[in-house]
Order: structure tokens, then C-alpha cells, then sequence
């Protein structure tokens, strides 16, 4: 153990002063004597009138005092969902490329890890320790108040270490379901404190629990872990400095970033598996899966924008735009979706196989419906959570799922004519159904007699795809 602290030590003090080099060539390109001596005598007087308004404040920090404690158990709820949250980017202790080949020589990676664990821990306490000394030397707080927050804050930061390292290696769904029983148990915490009344000095409960938490993963915590996905977050958070980059105008080079968490989410072991020539409809759909994978971070903004309009126009108040916030984010989807149809066409090997339209439309049918039942979900959760329940909320559900369907089947089939009509247009009678339904689906909310129209798109469509079917061949 002592070798790995003192080649640790050696990598540290190598790392400084090259992050000093850095750092002096981008401080000669920013500032020169004049900007220098007039930016620390601003920053001077700065200091001065801050400490001057802290002490006229003094009455009001008071204030704040008497009322704090009623917030103490929210903060340090608040500090173990900021840890979860994090395990989804970083895994709180930093091993590097330059640590990780120490283990080609005679170091171990249990010992690096816990030198890393310890750099950790000292690096808050010492963050925290100056922070209280700050709050105690400007600030008007008791001091037996804020040493009291000091400990129980510097527990908290401490025992949630670890947790942090074992949940960041946790990949795909099993993540997922981890973060939302996390948040489930800390709702369920919250609310026992609120119904009965438990006082601020309770929350020594929430520190026994992860101090439980840090027992059962220790003997766990070097088991499954990714090291190339830690190595290269670590990596990238260590040399993220933001003056110099900005200073050597690298903030403008676009950086390739991998997100692991994601890209298991929806990559399954099947993906992994050769492609299956003698199955055109497999193949097809191997192919598409590549092919929006490639283009994935548009999905996920997609997704993402669905339920920002979703739960904004529903907490506005008003049926009416939650039926408006439904099929906007339905026409977002279908228009997002139809734009992928053309993708495939660019993949290499679609031009080196036999294939035909109908079983690439098809394929790209079954990937569009899977994603429809997602968006579906996202729209059904935030508006049975903002309304009454009622069997006419069910059936306004089902009315705009089956539309769903209804309208992203036109859209397709716009987008398969348009490969061989270069300047093909819909007919008069599909674009007043496609307008139809999407009126119908925003005033269906607010008027429930307006389900009725389904009637009219079952017929429709059932008469257009038995009399009128799809020529691609």
C-alpha cells in the first residue's frame, strides 16, 4: 500500500503541475499587467461590500434561522437524490487512464481504489470545513447551528461515496428500476416525516440507513464494475478545464461523448448476434435499429420534449390544452418518425442484399409501433396524474392511441409514394382526415362526445386498405 500512495502522490503532483502550465499560458493569453491590477482591485472591493451587506443583514439571516430547521430533513434528502442523480454520469471516484495502467506493474486496483476513496473524503471534508469557516466569519447563523448542519451534511456527503460508485455500474433497466424504487423510498421518508410531525433531529435515521447501505456494498463495490466506462468519465472530468479550453478555443471542436447508460438501455443481446440473412423481415429490422441508433440522441430529445409539453400545458389548467399538448406531441412524434423512413437508404449494406419495399416498410412499421406504445405511455401517465380518473379519460386514451396508429400509417405511406413521386401530394380526402383527427383528438377532452369520430377512421381506414391497398412493388 505504501508504493501505491507514494506512485499515487507522484501521478497527482505530475498532473498539477501540468494543469499549471496550462493554466499560466491561458491566464498570458486573458489578461496582461493593466487587466490583471484592475481586475484584483475590483474583486478587492468586491469582498469588502459583500462582508458590508452580510452584516446589514443580519436581522434577516436571522430570520432564516428560526425557519431553517424545518428544512433540514429536505436537504439531506435532497444530497442522497443528487448522488442517484449522479451515478448516472460519474461514479464519484476518479480512476483514470494514468491509474488504471498502474495495474500492468505490481499495483493493485483494490489499493488505487481506496486511495481514490480517500482523495475523495478529504477533498469534501476540507471543501466543507471551509465553507463552515466562511459561513461562520461572514455570516450572522449561531455557530452551534451550523456546526450542527456541518456534521450531519458531512456524513451524508461522505456515506454517499460509495453508493454513488455501485449505482453507476449499473446498466440499462435494472438501473431504471433501482432509481425509481430510490425515489419511491425517498417520497415514502418524506411523507412519514410530514404525517408525523417528526422533528429535524430524525433525520439521524436517513444517516443509520446509508451507513447500512455503505455495509452490504462494500464487499461489493469492485464486482462487475466497467472500467472502461469509468476511466473515460474520469478522464474527461479530470482535464475538463473550462478557461483554458475556452482560451484555446476548443469549446468550438464538437467531442464525441459516449453515453453508456443509454446505449445499454437500448441495445439488447440480440443486437450483438450476426444478421439474419435467410429472414428478410429480421434483417430489415436489425437494419433499421442501426440506422436509428446512429441518429439515437434525436429520439431521446424527442422523448424529452413530448413530456416537457405534456406535464407544461397540463399544469396550466384546462382540458382544452391538455388536448392541444396531446396532439402536438403526437404530431412531433409522427413527424420525427416519418423522417427516419429515408435512413435506411444510406446504409451500405441495404445496397448490397436483395430486399423489396414491402418488407422494408413493414420492418420500419414494427419500429414505429414500438416507439408509438412508449410515447403513448409518456402521454397516458401525465394525464391520468392531472385528471380524475373516469371511463371516459380510458376511452379519450384509447381514441388517441388508435389515432396514433391511424396517422402515422398515412405518413408512411406519403413517405413510401414520395420515393417514386418525387413532388407526390396526399389527396384532398386523406389531408382533411389527417386534420380531422387531430381537431377532434384536442377537443375530445374537453368534449367527450367527440370519440365518435373513431367510428369515421375505422371505416376509413379499413375501406382504403382493403379497396385502395398500397402499391410498392
Amino acid at each position: 500500500m505504501k508504493a501505491t500512495v507514494q506512485m499515487m502522490r507522484f501521478l497527482k503532483k505530475s498532473r498539477i503541475r501540468k494543469k499549471q502550465k496550462l493554466y499560466k499560458l491561458a491566464f498570458g493569453v486573458a489578461f496582461d499587467w493593466t487587466t490583471t491590477i484592475y481586475t484584483g482591485f475590483f474583486a478587492i472591493m468586491f469582498l469588502f461590500i459583500a462582508y458590508d451587506t452580510f452584516k446589514s443583514m443580519e436581522a434577516v439571516f436571522l430570520n432564516y434561522q428560526a425557519n431553517i430547521e424545518l428544512f433540514f430533513p429536505l436537504i439531506v434528502l435532497g444530497l442522497i437524490f443528487g448522488a442517484i442523480v449522479l451515478s448516472f454520469q460519474h461514479p464519484s471516484l476518479p480512476i483514470t487512464s494514468a491509474e488504471w495502467k498502474l495495474t500492468s506493474l505490481p499495483f493493485s486496483i483494490k489499493n488505487i481504489w481506496l486511495y481514490a476513496l480517500w482523495i475523495v473524503i478529504r477533498k469534501r471534508f476540507v471543501a466543507l470545513t471551509l465553507m463552515l469557516l466562511l459561513l461562520v466569519l461572514v455570516t450572522p447563523f449561531s455557530t452551534l447551528v451550523l456546526v450542527k448542519w456541518y456534521a450531519a451534511i458531512l456524513i451524508v456527503v461522505f456515506l454517499t461515496v460509495i453508493p454513488q460508485w455501485y449505482f453507476f455500474q449499473i446498466e440499462g433497466f435494472k438501473k431504471i428500476g433501482l432509481y425509481l424504487l430510490a425515489v419511491l423510498v425517498i417520497g415514502v421518508i418524506r411523507l412519514t416525516f410530514v404525517l408525523l410531525e417528526l422533528n429535524a433531529d430524525s433525520v439521524w435515521m436517513l444517516i443509520i440507513f446509508l451507513f447500512a447501505l455503505n455495509v452490504w456494498i462494500w464487499p461489493r463495490r469492485l464486482t462487475k464494475v466497467n472500467w472502461m466506462k469509468v476511466i473515460e468519465k474520469s478522464d474527461d472530468k479530470e482535464w475538463n478545464m473550462f478557461f483554458v479550453k475556452q482560451m484555446s478555443r476548443m469549446d468550438q471542436v464538437k467531442q464525441q461523448r459516449r453515453n453508456y447508460f443509454l446505449k445499454t438501455l437500448f441495445t439488447s443481446k440480440k443486437a450483438k448476434l450476426p444478421f439474419p440473412y435467410q429472414q428478410p423481415t429480421k434483417l430489415m429490422r436489425k437494419l433499421w435499429r442501426r440506422s436509428i441508433n446512429q441518429e439515437i440522441s434525436i429520439i431521446y430529445t424527442m422523448l424529452f420534449s413530448i413530456l416537457i409539453i405534456m406535464i407544461l400545458l397540463s399544469l396550466r389548467g384546462g382540458p382544452l390544452l391538455q388536448g392541444i399538448a396531446i396532439i402536438l406531441s403526437l404530431f412531433i412524434f409522427i413527424k420525427v418518425i416519418a423522417s427516419f423512413f429515408t435512413a435506411i437508404f444510406k446504409d451500405k449494406l441495404l445496397h448490397s442484399i436483395p430486399w423489396n419495399m414491402s418488407v422494408i416498410t413493414t420492418a420500419f412499421w414494427q419500429m414505429s409501433s414500438l416507439l408509438s406504445i412508449i410515447v403513448m405511455l409518456v402521454v397516458s401517465v401525465v394525464v391520468l396524474l392531472t385528471n380524475t380518473w373516469s371511463w371516459w379519460l380510458i376511452a379519450q386514451l384509447l381514441y388517441a392511441f388508435i389515432a396514433l396508429f391511424f396517422l402515422l400509417d398515412c405518413e408512411i405511406e406519403r413517405k413510401v409514394k414520395a420515393l417514386n413521386e418525387k413532388w407526390y401530394t396526399p389527396s384532398f380526402v386523406d389531408q382533411v382526415m389527417g386534420i380531422s383527427t387531430y381537431v377532434t383528438m384536442a377537443f375530445s377532452v374537453l368534449y367527450p362526445v367527440m370519440i365518435s369520430y373513431l367510428l369515421i377512421i375505422l371505416v376509413y381506414w379499413i375501406v382504403k386498405k382493403h379497396y385502395f391497398p398500397l402499391k410498392i412493388d
